[in-house]
This record gives C-alpha cells, structure tokens and sequence, in this order.
C-alpha cells in the first residue's frame, strides 16, 4: 500500500470505515461508506493495484484472462482471492488474483494445508513456487 493511500486511509471517516489492525501497519476496511468498491467489496484504488501486480495466477502462475471465452476452458479466468481466508481483511497483502482452477481448489482451506493437498502436489505448486505476495502471507501466518 502506497504511503499516501495509508495516509488517506487512516484520515479519511468520510470515505472508510477501518476495523482492526491485522497485517503489520496495515488497516482493514470494514465496510464502505462512500468511494468506489466492486461487487466484492474491493476500493477501485485496490482493485487496481492487485491488477498491476497479479498477472498471472498467484499460486499456479497460468496467465489469466479477465473474460471467460464464449467457448472454452474457464481455468484461466482471473477471480479475486483473499490470500488468508478473512473478509474483513481487504489490503493488498491479502486481496490477490488467481485462476479459478486454483480458487476453486483452495476454496476455504488455510492457505499452509492447501499447499499440502493433492491438488497442489500435481501441479507443482508449493512455498516455493507462489508468488511473493503469497509467501509474505505464509511468513506472517504459517
């Protein structure tokens, strides 16, 4: 999160509403109370910068599209992920972008025994493997 967002963020009662402190430094946003959001609840501000950020599927690495094919696979479709299963917590350290194969397979597990799971496993996808901002998550919450 940028210095000015953090700023704008802890000053600004007319645009967030902020709840608890749950990454370092980092304030969650409990709910809006003006400003842009999308359908999950994610500030435009955010939604842009994890796109910037996330490319390509944080855990698996396949390149995603935003608009499902009208015929196709719909593994590669980006979806809006949180990292560590919180929806409270919206913060570029936890809101991220991901294929739906992985999505879908994650679903509502903790983020360290999903990487233990079959799924993962095939893949190849471990510690190792996912994207940074996946690993500092695994840092902060192993």
């Amino acid at each position: 999160m940028k210095a000015d967002q953090h700023h704008a963020l802890q000053s600004s009662a007319s645009s967030l509403v902020l709840g608890a402190w749950y990454w370092p430094l980092m304030p969650v946003v409990r709910r809006s109370i003006g400003g842009h959001m999308n359908h999950w609840g994610i500030p435009d501000w955010l939604e842009k910068e994890v796109k910037d950020r996330d490319k390509i599927c944080v855990y698996c690495g396949t390149q995603m599209i935003d608009q499902m094919p009208p015929r196709g696979p719909r593994k590669a479709v980006a979806t809006w992920e949180h990292i560590i299963n919180d929806a409270s917590i919206i913060t570029c350290e936890n809101i991220a972008r991901c294929c739906v194969a992985c999505n879908s397979s994650k679903g509502t597990k903790r983020l360290s025994d999903w990487l233990q799971s079959s799924y993962c496993k095939k893949r190849g996808i471990n510690r190792d493997t996912v994207a940074e901002v996946v690993k500092e998550a695994l840092r902060l919450y192993p």
